[in-house]
């Protein structure tokens, strides 16, 4: 770190506010707050430990901007890393893809929808929520029951004829008169409450207006209410009670691994487990626990109406007290959760563990491509397939018989497994017997590496299945073997039945290009082996040519059709050629 940078370290003000750490090329890396700038960038200088210092390393410039309160630098450092993705900071991965449900209150008849513009508009703003089909869910629900507005129509002007959300009950009808605005807006209140989970005591107060209603005979109303009582009830016992002390509070869950995390979020409201959401966050390697579960709070709360009065967390968020006031000065009163309490400790170890299995599947999935764990389902095989070889034959009639095996590694030729046979120990035309000698050829070959593949796939019907699961039952080896049929596209499963193929599936198109590869290494080789017999028989009838004159020639042209098209005087020129056989050469290939 340069002189000068120290030097303005000591220099920034005893103000509060927020510093950008730039590297080199002047790209923001870093982005924090603090109470008193000067005293946070000179304690840089004096920490000892990794994070700080590869921060400093790349640190070539910075800037700061000062606030008027730690609580508005809170906010604005939060803007900054969604705006810039620094690379050191803790933040979500594709935060801009989270969507929020938004409830316009501001408006005489206000409208429920889907946003990812969190800019403060009076509107209130629930989530965010990592399920797309929960989100449609909680909106939906919001609409049956409530029957708020989720279209974009212009609800200061009158319309002839309701949209059709009226006609399926999802809608009151403000936008042709068919509910009036007090009305509408103790829907909204509803909604609101629902919304914050607090369904026990929205339900009390509905049953309660229901029966003043049938009571004053107004069944039309009562059965309104009746039907938004029910929708409610058959929700709520979907929820699982998890506590017992009337508590609203967020169970956070975190689990980490070199550069992953994730965080499970449980949300309880009125004793119910009413939601649970994963969010995938970036780190680095040197994050502390405290540094991701305050970047988390931060992250998840800023935009947010409604905050529980209780957070779970296994560490304590770093700068938690700027975060709680920040909180006070929005309204909310939110502390700490203890870890006294039995069931508070299990729910916590439960979203942790949650988190570690979404972990272990990020990591997993990281590792092996998408198209083999859709083949694993496809073929129902107990692990996935990442060595697979494919076997197929080829030949014209009796002669020149060949086969092939090909490997893919997750997905990708591995060239190197290649291998290519000469049918040497069947005799006739029998493509049974010959895929039963290269499979046996290729196990026997394995078996020296004691390393084998994870599917076999083969070219070919029940005959060719049964002829290599027949290799395979002889040495005592259980390794899933399907075979794919050319004509027909066919895919068998060791049983002999036709597996059912999903259209336009990934692992489809991918078992097609194997069997296709196997093919084609084999026709390749086919065609070789043909090309080479034929050629060596031409030259073999030539007096003065043997098994020596005869290779000379071939590696010299390279082919007969390369002969055929040469000079005498170019014959010639082949080592152990000369002019007299160079001429009876070009003679037999021209007459």
């Amino acid at each position: 770190m340069s002189s000068e940078l120290k030097k303005a370290f000591e220099q920034a003000p005893r103000l509060p506010g927020v510093y950008l750490f730039k590297n080199s090329k002047n790209r923001i890396i870093y982005i924090g707050k603090a109470t008193n700038l000067r005293n946070r960038l000179v304690s840089y200088l004096n920490r000892d430990d990794p994070r700080a210092r590869i921060l400093l390393r790349n640190t070539t410039n910075f800037d700061i901007i000062i606030t008027a309160s730690e609580t508005e630098a809170l906010t604005l450092e939060e803007s900054l890393i969604k705006l810039h993705k620094p690379r050191y900071n803790v933040r979500l991965k594709d935060d801009k893809k989270f969507p929020y449900l938004k409830l316009t209150i501001g408006e005489d008849f206000p409208r429920i929808f889907f946003t990812r513009d969190l800019r403060p508009d009076g509107s209130l703003i629930f989530g965010p929520y990592t399920s797309a089909r929960a989100l449609r869910r909680t909106r939906d629900a919001l609409c049956r029951i409530f029957k708020l507005v989720s279209c974009t129509r212009d609800l200061s002007k009158s319309y002839p004829r309701p949209c059709l959300e009226y006609n399926l009950s999802r809608c009151a009808g403000p936008c042709v008169g068919k509910i009036g605005k007090v009305d509408y807006q103790q829907s909204v209140k509803k909604a609101i409450q629902f919304l914050r989970g607090n369904s026990d005591e929205l339900e009390k107060k509905i049953e309660k207006k229901m029966w003043d209603y049938a009571r004053k005979e107004n069944f039309e109303a009562a059965k309104i209410l009746r039907d938004q009582l029910l929708a409610i009830r058959r929700i709520s016992r979907r929820q699982q009670v998890v506590t017992g002390d009337n508590i609203d509070r967020d169970i956070i869950g975190i689990a980490r691994t070199g550069l992953n995390c994730v965080a499970c979020l449980f949300r309880i409201r009125a004793n119910r487990l009413i939601s649970k959401e994963i969010f995938h966050l970036k780190i680095s390697y040197h994050t502390s626990d405290a540094e991701i579960a305050g970047a988390f709070i931060r992250l998840i709360y800023t935009h947010l109406s409604f905050v529980p009065g209780e957070i779970v967390i296994s560490a304590t968020p770093q700068q938690w007290d700027v975060q709680k006031r920040w909180f006070q000065e929005k309204g909310f009163k939110v502390k700490l959760g203890s870890m006294k309490k039995e069931s508070i400790r299990h729910l916590l170890g439960w979203a942790e563990k949650n988190a570690e299995s979404e972990l272990a599947k990020k990591v997993v999935k990281k590792r092996i491509p998408p198209v083999i764990l859709e083949l694993q389902e496809l073929l129902k095989l107990a692990k996935p397939p990442r060595w697979i070889e494919a076997f197929d034959i080829s030949n014209l009639q009796e002669k020149f018989a060949v086969g092939s095996s090909v490997a893919f590694y997750d997905g990708r030729p591995h060239k190197q497994r290649y291998r290519r046979y000469r049918i040497k120990r069947v005799a006739g035309q029998n493509d049974f017997a010959m895929m039963t000698e290269i499979v046996n050829r290729r196990i026997e070959d394995l078996k020296e590496e004691k390393k084998f593949p994870e599917l076999l796939l083969i070219d070919g019907g029940r005959g060719q299945l049964n002829s290599a699961l027949k290799v395979l039952k002889k040495v005592n080896l259980e390794i899933p073997v399907y075979a794919l049929a050319k004509r027909s596209d066919q895919l068998f499963d060791p049983n002999g039945n036709v597996v059912s193929l999903p259209m336009n599936s990934r692992a489809v198109i991918f078992l097609k290009r194997l069997r296709d590869e196997a093919h084609r290494f084999a026709i390749t080789y086919h065609r070789k082996v043909r090309k080479m017999v034929l050629t060596s028989s031409l030259l073999d009838r030539i007096a003065g040519i043997g098994k020596g004159r005869r290779l000379r020639i071939l590696k010299y042209f390279g082919s007969i059709d390369m002969l055929k098209k040469a000079s005498e005087d170019e014959i010639a020129r082949v080592p152990g050629i000369g002019k007299k056989l160079a001429r009876t050469i070009y003679q037999w290939l021209h007459t």
